[in-house]
């Protein structure tokens, strides 16, 4: 058997693969990923998976905590707020309400909140016009789950008892393109997380332009064909999903769960696929690592986004010319300058978008 040898370069991009994954996975654990590919294709592989997002537990947290902020902001004082987890209870619904008691902002004041353990009898747990009615969520990928969710749960409740409360989602991120459908079918519907776009969206793709994109969407899906599929129960045919559910084309994973709708090559074990982040099993749980601390992350960023100048600023040997957060300013700048929008700097630098407003923040800090 002919013995693999890996080189040094792919080692030391897996190391910082790693980093950008918090140590969710280890380097072994991508080495044997790779192992699905054909040893000329590890380059592909890498790029796709340099910008997958992971977010920790930590991280959740403060995601829903900054959401919530913003969403406490224009509700005004003494309206009721009812929350509730989409999902079963017991399972990712459970998950999504242990996070959000997490909250710094829903410690300050958990009397304006009540906890829903189930959607059912909303009038009799005290839902009235004008109230607030919030789900939780990790991720909205199509808005085909939220909107029948909402249709089989709430919907006929509302009409029944003649009620029209503010719907309000809380997530972690969500898919762009959910929205039309979402705005479409929910009345009084607003989301705060943040936004993603298609990975291979063209136009927009956070891989780049056309021609840089189109290899890698042809890669990720002549190998996806075969490791997702579903069956329509309307249509009574096995439907294919090789860039995610309904072409979602995510590149999200949590602690709790690996969405279906992030690229199925990173998650599935059909056909004898060695999953990264399997679906099946229970994803450890990692401890946030500071991400200031991660110098090499934000210089390889920068690196990568031509911001040096000069070849002396590129090397280890001399002292770093800025801190971490100087990286990430100039790292924005240089996409603002590309006339890059939000959710795809977000895509790009792996970060979310209340991270990128604190980035903004300190950038005019630093003019004034």
């Amino acid at each position: 058997m002919k013995k693999e040898r890996i080189d040094q370069n792919i080692l030391v991009r897996i190391n910082l693969i790693c980093q950008g994954l918090k140590f969710s996975v280890s380097e072994i654990r991508i080495l044997n990923w790779l192992k699905n590919f054909e040893e000329s294709e590890y380059e592909m592989a890498l790029k796709i998976l340099e910008k997958l997002k992971y977010y920790t537990t930590s991280e959740i947290i403060f995601e829903f905590n900054e959401n919530l902020k913003r969403l406490l902001h224009y509700i005004p004082n003494g309206k009721r707020i009812f929350v509730t987890g989409l999902g079963e209870f017991g399972k990712s619904g459970s998950s999504l309400i242990y996070y959000f008691k997490k909250t710094p902002a829903y410690k300050r004041d958990e009397t304006k909140f009540k906890i829903l353990k189930h959607l059912r009898k909303l009038k009799s747990q005290g839902l009235r016009d004008g109230d607030y009615l919030v789900l939780l969520d990790d991720i909205i990928g199509t808005g085909e789950s939220l909107n029948k969710f909402y249709r089989h749960e709430i919907h006929q409740q509302l009409v029944k008892d003649d009620l029209k409360p503010e719907i309000i989602v809380l997530s972690v991120a969500y898919m762009q393109h959910s929205i039309v459908l979402l705005e479409e079918k929910i009345p009084r519907f607003s989301i705060y997380g943040t936004p993603y776009i298609k990975a291979f969206a063209s136009g927009s793709s956070v891989f780049g332009y056309r021609p840089k994109m189109l290899p890698l969407r042809e890669f990720a899906h002549n190998y996806g064909k075969d490791l997702f599929e579903t069956y329509n129960r309307e249509t009574k045919k096995i439907e294919k999903h090789p860039l995610g559910y309904n072409n979602s084309q995510s590149l999200i994973v949590f602690p709790h769960s690996v969405p279906n709708n992030t690229l199925p090559i990173f998650w599935s074990n059909k056909n004898k696929w060695y999953p990264l982040f399997p679906r099946s099993a229970e994803a450890k749980l990692s401890r946030l690592k500071d991400f200031r601390q991660e110098n090499i992350h934000w210089f390889n960023t920068a690196k990568s986004l031509n911001i040096f100048e000069n070849k002396e600023e590129l090397d280890f040997n001399h002292k770093l010319l800025f801190n971490n957060v100087d990286y990430r300013i100039l790292a924005v700048i240089r996409l603002k300058r590309r006339r890059s929008i939000d959710p795809i700097i977000c895509q790009i630098l792996n970060i979310s978008i209340n991270e990128l407003n604190e980035i903004y923040i300190e950038g005019q800090k630093r003019l004034n």
